[in-house]
């Protein structure tokens, strides 16, 4: 593999497209553009083959928090049911192939780059067509990625593709698949208020808008202001609506720092004694959801999910940089909750299951934290001074979004008291305070946004053996 060239391919998209290049607003814009370079590979999403769901079947996963989570979850339970799945989920914690694979696969480094610079005539004469008073400009970077990945899946033959959403919904560059067999929401909260709306229904409308019509819909959404809006865009759309607590049942069992045992009802048959590796409360909703989603897209397209598969996709399924054990003594967790309800539960899910209350001495929990400016700061340091008993803010490693992290400082000095918090501006001397401060017992946990735990996991997985594997996971002990 020739590494400059997805080198030059990811500068690219971030130096150009996300910096140099003027764009027009996505409001304006909405999907013309997405669709314009969907056009240009022969528009891989739509039907013309005779099939339902024409070439591309798609389990579309939107929401405000645990899209990833569930959008990985269905896929390995698709896969283990013999259909070969395509997941697209973004952003990426360290390396941009980590936004496209298909069976767990990542896309090849070189493939990933002659689709992305092969794009340039197309972006260029976009530009200056609207320059013109013509179309809608030149691609975002989300839009190229995407687009890319919609081609590797075509190209790869995929029988199903699980996407996840990437903002919201109705303005989303995912939003152009008019047939699908599932639109799967995983909850309504608040969150970028300023794109989709300062309440909750404002907001549970930008993500219904997803919903296509005629396809079924998962949802785990629950809070009364947003779950009627979801109901009634079914209504009217002659969509199917699984509830979470009405049609979709989940009962835990039994849960640690290893993972969940639980039982589940869908629509589609009951499975009692489910086994998740996966750490936290919330994981077990987004496996429940997962489950039933991918139980109803592979009925929609002639396949079926039966129980062996299911939970042989749980048992396999590796989520990076969720609640990610990196090391013992102490132990370093990595968790990319970036909103309040995401900070919510990882704070419940280090109380429950890393404290030690119950095994003798406490543990002591030493947070390594970055957030973002434009996220919702007093809500999510509210949620993760309850459960710290020390606090190293850092600059989040995203220059035009980091704002000044001393208020986040002051935030979480109000809520601990100045001899519990420190700053250190580099990211990585952050993380060697919180794990000198740590005794082998402790916990050391770095979360805050997921570009600042994908900066500091290069610690143990280097961004070249992700390329050299193709794969994001933990290599072997």
């Amino acid at each position: 593999m020739s590494s400059e060239r997805y080198v030059e391919a990811v500068d690219y998209l971030q130096r150009r497209l996300w910096h140099d290049l003027p764009i027009v607003p996505v409001e304006r814009a909405l999907q013309g553009r997405i669709r314009a370079l969907l056009a240009h590979f022969g528009d891989p999403h739509l039907g013309g083959d005779g099939r339902a769901y024409g070439r591309l079947p798609v389990l579309h996963v939107g929401g405000s928090a645990g899209k990833g989570s569930t959008a990985t979850i269905a896929a390995s339970v698709l896969q283990a049911a013999g259909l070969r799945s395509g997941l697209y989920t973004s952003p990426h914690l360290q390396t941009f192939i980590e936004r496209i694979r298909v069976d767990e696969r990542l896309i090849a480094p070189e493939d990933f780059a002659d689709t992305v610079l092969g794009l340039e005539p197309l972006v260029r004469r976009m530009h200056l067509e609207v320059l013109d008073g013509v179309g809608f400009g030149r691609p975002a970077l989300v839009e190229v990625a995407f687009a890319t990945g919609i081609k590797h899946f075509a190209d790869e033959g995929c029988d199903a593709a699980v996407i996840e959403v990437g903002l919201g919904g109705r303005t989303d560059c995912t939003n152009v698949f008019d047939v699908k067999p599932v639109t799967l929401l995983t909850n309504v909260d608040y969150e970028h208020r300023e794109r989709l709306g300062w309440t909750l229904p404002a907001i549970a409308r930008e993500k219904a808008a997803l919903i296509a019509g005629g396809e079924t819909v998962v949802t785990g959404a629950t809070r009364p202001e947003a779950l009627p809006v979801i109901e009634a865009r079914c209504a009217e759309r002659g969509s199917p609506l699984w509830r979470l607590g009405r049609e979709v049942r989940a009962r835990v069992r039994s849960a640690d720092a290893g993972g969940s045992v639980f039982d589940l009802r869908t629509p589609l048959g009951a499975l009692a004694g489910l086994r998740l590796p996966l750490a936290g409360a919330h994981q077990v909703t987004n496996a429940a959801l997962a489950i039933a989603a991918a139980q109803e897209c592979a009925r929609a397209i002639g396949g079926e999910v039966r129980a062996d598969a299911v939970r042989e996709g749980l048992a396999r399924v590796q989520i990076s940089g969720r609640l990610e054990l990196m090391s013992q003594a102490p132990r370093v967790l990595l968790d990319s909750a970036h909103n309040p309800v995401e900070a919510r539960r990882l704070a419940e899910a280090l109380e429950a299951h890393e404290s030690g209350a119950g095994r003798g001495r406490r543990r002591r929990l030493h947070l390594v934290v970055g957030i973002l400016a434009d996220k919702d700061q007093p809500a999510m340091v509210r949620a993760l001074a309850r459960v710290a008993d020390g606090v190293v803010v850092t600059r989040p490693p995203l220059e035009e979004r980091a704002g000044d992290p001393l208020h986040t400082v002051e935030l979480f000095e109000r809520a601990l008291g100045r001899a519990r918090v420190r700053y250190e501006a580099s990211p990585d001397a952050a993380l060697d305070c919180a794990l000198a401060a740590a005794a082998p017992n402790d916990v050391v946990c770095v979360t805050g946004t997921m570009f600042l735990v994908g900066a500091l996991r290069g610690r143990w997985v280097p961004e070249r053996q992700i390329l050299r594997r193709r794969s994001a996971a933990l290599p072997p002990a």
